[in-house]
């Protein structure tokens, strides 16, 4: 099962940068420039930020950075990393942390005198130092590849605390990378000008250094990448251009420019993060994953560039994650990219994560609040969503008899979203009730919000039929935030596989099986090593629950094989 905690966190982020440009455009903009210069022989990459005459007063705030976003920690600038200056010379600035969210804890400087002509804000930011102990999560930190950098703004750029629009001119320093690097941004590569917000400078993608790229001369969709990957890259990027044309078709956004970053992980695991017109996926290289494996990641990742829903994050995840399950198979199917085969498999492994979620039954509520702490409960909204959404198509396609399909309400929803409309729950509620009644369309939602189990629809395509398959919650035994940084058992479960097995609390694991694979297979067992008074101890054990009830797809050997389109 490929890691997902970056794309969870991303659909309650990555609206910011969606929407900024078109909010921008209604306001004269500031200019501001940024000027990014990559010392790998240092290990920095050095930021120079000019504000044109912001006018500030005494106490009021110049730029912001989280010392941590939703686990992942910043470059942070402790003490005087950070400076400024203006036309009087240095400009003195003071650091507070913010009110803490739960999604992190920001830091802002803010000026002690007034301020005069422009203001320069300059620092050097460090990459991020990953090991095979790292956990997984968002792709954000800075790190250094290759001979160059890649990360999102808000691992490394402290960005404005006014909102903006700001005139954003940035410009690439390569005089001291390697001969023949490029500088690439989520918005273009090279020197870009652009109108955004300032939090559209934090939640984008920048890379620089020697970077490859499929096509080799970007214009519209791209692909960058610095470390050699053990796969084909420039095929990986065909594919997923062939996929992005016909999916940003269907969402009625033809023409516009795509990029996609990946990065290599010195841990197990891969997974990736979407923003504005973009995403980032890392890969474990020893892993080997082929193209097919990264298929449905990437094909997920970039559907989440359109369907939104307005409201709280716990409210509107399993649609932003839905969503962008559902339609990362469909649309790839659609595309002659996944065959029935690989669509059944694709099917089943859907339905293994959500039967075997040992969180399936929490309702939406009570989800969201085991979500920035719990990498598993993130994943709720990913199964729940694709099956309520499966669901909801078969009920439209028969309310219709076959005539419309949940196509028609998901366009709906973008159109709204584009014009300016509302384009929240309630919206899809009606226009859901229009197809299929008002009662039954509150009911079903009700269900799915509650944690009611969801039961796939007898028939998800004409070739494939559902069966029942009892299914083992996955149960770690103790708590997965003790795979964190420290790695000292904490939260074990009395009773649990784990504690039978001989793990304790206060055990600092050394070595962990990979829990992603365990995961995705209810026979594997889990190999833990452990220290313990100075000894070290290896203890294995089967993570899982009682059997309890689930669901898994079948081909209908009756059905013939044109039949296997949908």
């Amino acid at each position: 099962m490929l890691r997902r905690l970056g794309r969870a966190v991303l659909s309650l982020l990555a609206v910011v940068t969606l929407t900024g440009p078109a909010a921008a455009a209604a306001a004269a903009p500031a200019p501001l420039e940024l000027v990014l210069t990559p010392k790998p022989q240092q290990g920095r990459l050095a930021v120079r930020m000019t504000l044109a005459a912001p006018d500030l007063a005494p106490g009021a705030g110049l730029v912001r950075l989280p010392l941590t976003l939703v686990g992942i920690p910043s470059a942070r600038y402790d003490g005087d990393a950070l400076q400024a200056r203006d036309d009087l010379g240095g400009l003195p600035l003071v650091q507070a942390e913010e009110p803490p969210t739960p999604q992190g804890v920001y830091r802002r400087w803010s000026v002690t005198r007034p301020t005069k002509g422009d203001v320069v804000v300059t620092y050097e930011a460090p990459p991020r130092a990953v090991t095979a102990a790292t956990n997984n999560g968002p792709l954000f930190d800075l790190r250094q590849e290759a001979g160059g950098f890649a990360g999102a703004g808000v691992g490394f750029l402290a960005t404005p605390v006014a909102d903006g629009p700001w005139k954003v001119r940035l410009r690439w320093d390569l005089s001291a990378s390697p001969p023949g690097s490029r500088g690439a941004w989520t918005y273009g590569e090279g020197p870009v000008e652009i109108v955004l917000p300032s939090q559209a400078l934090s939640f984008s993608y920048y890379a620089a250094g020697p970077l490859k790229s499929h096509p080799p001369d970007p214009k519209g969709f791209s692909l960058y990448w610095l470390g050699e990957p053990p796969f084909d890259a420039p095929a990986l990027g065909a594919r997923i251009e062939s996929l992005f044309k016909p999916m940003s078709a269907f969402f009625g956004d033809e023409g516009g420019a795509y990029r996609v970053f990946m990065r290599q992980n010195p841990y197990k695991g891969m997974g990736g993060s979407a923003l504005g017109r973009s995403f980032m996926f890392g890969y474990h290289p020893p892993a080997r994953p082929g193209i097919d494996d990264l298929q449905g990641l990437i094909a997920h990742e970039m559907a989440h560039n359109w369907p939104r829903m307005q409201g709280e994050h716990g409210e509107t995840a399993w649609y932003s994650e839905g969503m962008a399950e559902y339609y990362s198979v469909l649309l790839s199917h659609r595309a002659g990219l996944l065959p029935p085969d690989r669509l059944l498999k694709t099917l089943n492994d859907k339905a293994a994560a959500y039967y075997s979620n040992p969180y399936r039954d929490l309702s939406n509520v009570e989800g969201a609040k085991r979500f920035w702490t719990d990498p598993i409960a993130q994943t709720i909204p990913y199964g729940r969503g694709f099956f309520y959404l499966l669901n909801t198509d078969a009920a439209i396609r028969e309310a219709s008899g076959g005539r419309r399909s949940l196509d028609d309400v998901a366009k709906a929803m973008r159109r709204r979203d584009v014009a300016g409309q509302t384009y929240g729950l309630a919206d899809w509620l009606a226009l859901v009730g229009a197809e299929i009644g008002v009662e039954r369309a509150r009911r079903d939602y009700e269900r799915m919000a509650a944690g009611g189990l969801l039961v796939p629809a007898p028939r998800f395509a004409p070739c494939f039929k559902v069966t029942p398959r009892a299914s083992r919650a996955f149960e770690l035994g103790f708590a997965r935030a003790s795979l964190n940084d420290d790695r000292v058992v904490r939260g074990l479960q009395p009773g649990s596989a784990a504690a039978e097995a001989g793990l304790r609390e206060g055990d600092v694991l050394t070595e962990v099986g990979d829990i992603d694979a365990v995961r995705k297979d209810e026979t594997a067992p889990l190999r833990l090593v452990v220290g313990r008074g100075g000894e070290s101890r290896t203890i294995t054990y089967l993570p899982r629950g009682p059997a309890r009830e689930g669901y898994a797809f079948a081909r209908d050997p009756a059905a013939p094989a044109e039949s296997c389109q949908f």
